[in-house]
């Protein structure tokens, strides 16, 4: 329930940062596919349940989405913090800050 929290705490804000700028934009589309992953990370109970919405997120680039400059910038920042708590969680050391 550790890393839950602590993956939650890391990018719950962001996404809610994101799914309002998204709305903000006019792309419910997209808004709806982050609404599901910040849904998901919030009822996740342990690091099983945690994989669906991180793997989710990552396949945001590769879906072709087409994001505002704004918007960019959060997911540019969301899935380079995923990679940082994957790699903590997985005992990776990363020497970048």
């Amino acid at each position: 329930m550790q890393t839950v929290t602590l993956v939650r705490n890391e990018l719950g804000p962001l996404l809610d940062r994101l799914i309002i700028q998204l709305e903000d934009d006019g792309n419910l589309t997209y808004r709806a596919h982050f609404l599901r992953i910040r849904k998901r990370l919030e009822r996740a109970n342990d690091d099983w349940e945690l994989a669906s919405p991180i793997i989710d997120l990552s396949a945001a680039a590769a879906m072709g989405f087409r994001f505002s400059g704004a918007a960019d910038v959060l997911v540019a920042r969301i899935l380079t913090k995923s990679e940082r708590l994957i790699q903590q969680l997985n005992g990776i050391h990363d020497p970048r800050h």
